[in-house]
């Protein structure tokens, strides 16, 4: 039976998924995919530590390469006999100029535009009247996904094709973590399914019998307060459940603070903190720091984020943040083991808006203010 596992940030999913493979009887007929380099290289690091002195072994391949060598590179002739497919485009379709046919697919050099390669891929399976998924049948008894939130527009439909056929299909991701893309112009599933809500899918398709879900709901990388504070930022509408953590605090700085923005680099100094943004600080005197999307899959004893003017909104009045928005916040967020400062223009502003809040104000969330230098 095909299964999805929907886990927080810091259960363990890679180390659950690596278990996993390792256990299947017929490593060479077994496909793992994931989407990201980084991923690709961290899966096979973790498969091989569970595998080491196995002589056979799974398969560790990229999402769209997936696509490309297994089912579009066997198949394309029957959809477009003259074309020669070479690889991947480097750059991505220019919808605004609607091309049609064979060019809205490919180059002409023959390189797949990364956005529509799922409905290529789609395509070509249709034209090969099932060829394609019979042979993918013929190599693989199980296959498995890892960070599957990054799957977009058509490349569910492709996934939906794997949960059709006879191999094992197993999934693991985070939907609040959604916050890359693998087909970033695709407008499949865009307005039903953006972001987090990419779960109602999932449900669905575990209605119609394709697949089973399992909830695990407790982190092992950050306390309670920060798990606290990433189950406000999500909110419970999509009904993932509350975070429960099992770190202890380490009894020193624990816990939410806020700060203001001038004071960063005092703060990165005296506590050591990691800095997150959506752009680079240079103009609070900090020039290193790592993006919000960029840090998914990191674990820091000390986080500093630099918030944005929707997250200052939504902490001081509760304004909500677009879907994309909550995804980035709660992946920044959940970096953070022990300590998550949110560095704000106006503190004083921030705190009194998260004392009227009546989730936030649970948080037992701290102002940390340092002396101007002109006092």
């Amino acid at each position: 039976m095909n299964d999805a596992v929907v886990a927080v940030a810091g259960w363990g999913k890679t180390e659950e998924l690596a278990n996993a493979v390792a256990r299947e009887p017929n490593p060479e007929r077994t496909l793992v995919l994931t989407y990201t380099e980084t991923n690709q290289r961290e899966d096979t690091l973790r498969i091989f530590q569970k595998t080491a002195g196995a002589k056979r072994h799974a398969s560790v391949t990229g999402w769209k390469a997936f696509q490309l060598h297994d089912i579009v590179r066997p198949y394309l002739p029957l959809l477009y006999p003259s074309i020669r497919l070479r690889g991947l485009s480097i750059r991505d379709v220019d919808l605004d100029k609607r091309p049609g046919g064979v060019a809205r697919y490919l180059t002409r050099d023959g390189d797949a535009y990364p956005s529509l390669l799922g409905k290529l891929t789609l395509d070509v399976i249709d034209s090969s009247k099932g060829a394609a998924i019979r042979r993918l049948e013929c190599l693989y008894d199980s296959i498995y996904i890892d960070e599957a939130q990054d799957l977009r527009g058509n490349d569910l439909c492709v996934l939906e094709r794997l949960l059709k056929s006879n191999i094992s299909v197993h999934i693991f991701l985070d939907p609040r973590q959604s916050t890359l893309s693998t087909a970033e112009k695709d407008r499949k599933y865009k307005k039903n399914y953006p972001n987090a809500e990419v779960i109602k899918l999932y449900r669905e398709w575990e209605g119609k019998g394709l697949l089973d879900i399992r909830y695990e709901n407790e982190t092992h990388r950050s306390i309670a307060p920060i798990a606290a504070l990433s189950d406000i930022i999500v909110g419970d509408e999509l009904g993932f459940g509350p975070t429960v953590s099992a770190v202890e605090p380490r009894g020193r700085h624990d816990g939410i603070y806020i700060i203001a923005k001038s004071d960063l680099d005092r703060y990165v100094s005296e506590y050591g903190a990691t800095l997150l943004a959506l752009q680079k600080s240079e103009k609070y005197g900090i020039s290193d720091s790592m993006n919000f999307r960029k840090s998914k899959g990191m674990t820091r004893d000390d986080v500093v984020i630099v918030t944005t003017g929707p997250i200052e909104k939504f902490l001081t009045s509760g304004t909500a943040l677009k879907p994309v928005s909550v995804c980035s916040f709660y992946v920044a967020v959940t970096r953070a083991r022990y300590s998550v400062a949110l560095a704000v223009e106006n503190p004083h502003k921030t705190m009194a808006g998260i004392e009227r809040s009546s989730l936030l104000n649970e948080l037992d969330i701290r102002l940390l203010a340092y002396p101007s230098d002109k006092e």
